[in-house]
């Protein structure tokens, strides 16, 4: 259905999204209000690029200041109205020095434009970037950042997270890319596209308080965000924390050279990483010490009960080592301001991912109905759905399938959806089968994992027609018997020519009352 432009945009009457949220435009240091006008703005080089908005430098006419702003296309975004007022929300009420400032928002054509406070030495990402090139690979290879220069960036992002949590707020996607640095050395947490209210009364931070959204980066992404089994809360942004801290060192995160769906399994199956875990070889980054491990080590437990808060986390001995603004325009500024800030730019068209809803048809079983929705971001991007590794030539060839499993009641199901690779991504339907209370949260990961066996086989015209695989949600008390499905699943190719024809029978037999 086609809403009218009022409703699906959220404008009250033509007014800008912040007449209907009770939060006025900011007025700046200047005092002039910043207009809700396209015409007010003139959109320079674009700072940021993702599947469903761009980020530009901006110059605001009438207070002839700079900015940034965030487009984001309507069309695209898979964000409901209430969502992005809740988004508008949290940007609205947020004062806080290491939060990026919000002056304003208003609907342009198919975008909604959010007007921010510009930092214009770039990201922590652009800055490891720029400091492993004027290093060399060789010397950086031994660590990036030196420990007071990490101390000093992580304790400025902990003040923004213990405001963010303390004010009933989750992040999500806490990241080097995320974290924002101007000329004068400040540090502030940006990108509020995915963050989300915990609770109505601020302050509430009880483990009550949980989303069931799969919003994040997978290689910053918390156990608990993946398995989307019991929800998660402000704790998810701590461990984000801890592979931030591993990233400032060693300049990756752990787990990025493999693809999403590997990062997923390897992030629920192995023990924490670690400074470690991106060694390639003994002793490569025996230049940090035992405090700076604490954090790591406290921060990623996968019990989120165990991770401390960021209030908690600001009183560890290692944040003793952090200095002020100043040294930072030294140690990140200064020293790299010869080396141009990375580009962004989009390089390819953006691809499809699933989305679609799971619906009994008129016999009784499941069946997953795709939409088309536009994928991920570039490198670092969001990767809610991440693509199989299909050939290209065979992207628009669709595959029948079903997923024979047992539900809660022990009964079998016979799961029937399509599998288009140019559209649709192993995860994206193994999340929606768990939303739709189809598995358990548990059996995401291998779900997805042998779905993309079988996509793969198919499209590589092997003869697997099925694989049969093991569930992670097997009860202690269950005897599994792969022979009945009980502990296990199966998912089939179905002959869609024989499958056609069947369904011509029926129709057949139906029109003639054979």
């Amino acid at each position: 259905m086609i809403l009218a432009k009022t409703d699906r945009f959220g404008l009250n009457n033509g007014k800008p999204l912040w007449m209907s949220t009770n939060h006025p435009p900011d007025e700046g240091a200047s005092g002039t209000i910043w207009p809700n006008k396209k015409e007010d703005y003139k959109l320079e080089d674009s700072i940021g690029i993702g599947a469903t908005a761009t980020v530009y430098k901006a110059l605001c006419i009438p207070r002839n200041e700079l900015c940034a702003i965030k487009c984001i296309n309507l069309e695209k975004c898979q964000t409901s109205v209430d969502e992005l007022f809740h988004e508008i929300n949290a940007m609205a009420l947020c004062m806080h020095p290491n939060v990026v400032m919000y002056h304003t928002s208003f609907v342009v054509g198919e975008e909604l434009w959010v007007v921010m406070r510009l930092l214009n030495c770039g990201s922590m990402l652009d800055i490891l970037k720029r400091r492993i090139k004027a290093m060399g690979k060789e010397a950086a290879s031994s660590g990036v950042l030196d420990e007071v220069t990490i101390a000093t960036v992580l304790k400025e992002v902990l003040r923004g997270l213990e405001y963010f949590h303390s004010s009933g707020q989750i992040h999500r996607d806490i990241k080097a890319g995320n974290i924002l640095i101007a000329d004068d050395g400040t540090v502030q947490i940006a990108d509020f596209g995915v963050s989300g209210w915990l609770s109505a009364s601020q302050g509430d931070l009880s483990r009550q308080k949980v989303r069931h959204t799969f919003v994040g980066t997978p290689c910053w992404m918390a156990p608990e965000v993946m398995e989307q089994v019991s929800g998660y809360d402000f704790k998810a942004d701590i461990w984000s924390f801890g592979i931030l801290a591993i990233e400032l060192a060693t300049g990756t995160a752990p787990y990025h050279k493999f693809p999403p769906m590997k990062v997923l399994m390897l992030t629920l199956q192995n023990d924490p990483p670690n400074l470690e875990t991106n060694a390639e070889r003994k002793d490569q980054y025996k230049a940090y010490g035992k405090s700076f491990r604490h954090v790591i080590k406290d921060c990623l437990q996968k019990d989120p009960s165990k991770r401390p808060t960021a209030s908690e986390l600001l009183k560890y001995s290692f944040f003793k080592k952090a200095k002020d603004k100043k040294y930072l325009v030294h140690a990140l500024i200064e020293n790299l301001a010869s080396m141009p800030l990375p580009s962004h730019h989009q390089t390819d068209a953006p691809k499809k991912v699933a989305s679609g809803k799971l619906k009994k048809n008129s016999e009784g079983n499941w069946e997953f109905e795709p939409e088309e929705t536009e994928s991920e971001e570039e490198e670092g991007g969001k990767m809610d759905l991440p693509t199989t590794s299909a050939a290209a030539a065979s992207a628009s060839e669709t595959i029948n399938l079903v997923l024979r499993v047992r539900n809660a009641q022990k009964e079998l199901n016979d799961i029937k959806f399509d599998y288009t690779p140019s559209v649709d991504t192993v995860e994206g339907i193994a999340h929606e089968l768990v939303a739709a209370e189809l598995i358990d949260g548990h059996d995401l990961v291998v779900v997805a994992a042998n779905l993309k066996k079988l996509v793969d086989a198919a499209l590589s015209k092997s003869d697997k027609k099925s694989v049969t695989f093991a569930l992670s949600s097997v009860p202690p008390q269950e005897m599994p018997d792969e022979r009945a499905l009980i502990g296990f699943a199966q998912i089939s190719l179905i002959d869609s020519s024989n499958a056609q024809l069947r369904q011509l029978a029926g129709l057949f037999a139906k029109k003639f009352k054979i």
